[in-house]
């Protein structure tokens, strides 16, 4: 910590969604407290997503899935239609770590970002472990994309991005194809391992 006036802090959060209850929210902080004060925290940095476990994965003509993925965002959709039509390349991704045979929940980790001052810090990338701590289960596929904030991002900033998303070997994430799905990353999480050194509290002056 960098001044005893304050602290930082990962904390995770589910929620059922409102329309959906067999869908969960979640969503992995890293907060900002005052020692002198109660209040809820500044959230510096943030990871948001959703968890479906219906025992199968989504194919084309799987309605209920659809409408699961249409009541996000974009990027859901744009996930869906991934999951639903490109399983070879998923498929391929995934080896040797787990058939597709073995998959039947998914979690889309739909936006991750991190203020100005903390980025560089690898404090992403420590969104997704602690992600994947609590999320991991066994026959648990994750799918994101990695694209930067902001309007008009190149494929190459997709791609550079999800460059160092991969960098971290735990979080075991695969390229779903560079050429034909810039960005797209897909892992399988078949349990809640915890890094060490990984504590509740993050400390600036690491």
């Amino acid at each position: 910590m960098h001044d005893d006036d304050y602290y930082l802090k990962f904390e995770t959060g589910f929620s059922k969604h409102g329309d959906e209850p067999n869908v969960l929210d979640f969503s992995v902080t890293l907060r900002k407290y005052s020692v002198s004060d109660d209040g809820g925290g500044t959230v510096l940095a943030g990871l948001n997503g959703f968890l479906v476990q219906p025992g199968h994965l989504p194919e084309r003509d799987d309605q209920w899935y659809f409408a699961v993925f249409d009541m996000r965002s974009g990027h859901s959709m744009e996930a869906f239609r991934v999951l639903a039509d490109e399983r070879k390349l998923l498929e391929k991704a995934i080896k040797p770590s787990a058939s597709w045979d073995d998959c039947g929940a998914v979690a889309h980790l739909e936006r991750v970002w991190v203020d100005p001052s903390l980025r560089g810090r690898g404090v992403a990338l420590r969104l997704m472990r602690e992600a994947q701590h609590v999320l991991g289960r066994y026959g648990l596929l994750v799918i994101l994309k990695a694209h930067p904030d902001g309007d008009d991002v190149s494929d190459a900033e997709c791609l550079k991005l999800a460059t160092y998303y991969q960098s971290d070997k735990q979080l075991g994430f695969a390229p779903v194809s560079k050429r034909k799905h810039p960005g797209w990353l897909l892992a399988v999480w078949h349990e809640p391992v915890v890094r060490a050194g990984d504590l509740a509290f993050f400390y600036e002056d690491d």
